[in-house]
């Protein structure tokens, strides 16, 4: 599987959007809330909308084995 890690968006913010975070890993929305109940990722609700912060987005790719450096990165 060609997938490219786009990890711009996580650079300079604290919490990323959903919508943010579909297009950063290339994965569709159910996906991401399948991580969810896996607690492979936590989620955050506020004013309707789901957010993640970007250090434990950073972390689990790193743990991993996917993030190697802050560009994008196959896997």
């Amino acid at each position: 599987m060609n997938q490219l890690i786009k990890t711009e968006k996580l650079k300079d913010r604290e919490l990323i959007e959903i919508k943010d975070l579909i297009e950063t890993l290339g994965v569709s929305q159910n996906t991401i809330y399948r991580m969810c109940d896996r607690n492979e990722l936590q989620k955050l609700k506020f004013r309707g909308k789901c957010w993640f912060r970007t250090e434990s987005i950073l972390t689990y790719l790193n743990s991993k084995g996917i993030l190697n450096t802050n560009e994008c990165v196959k896997i």
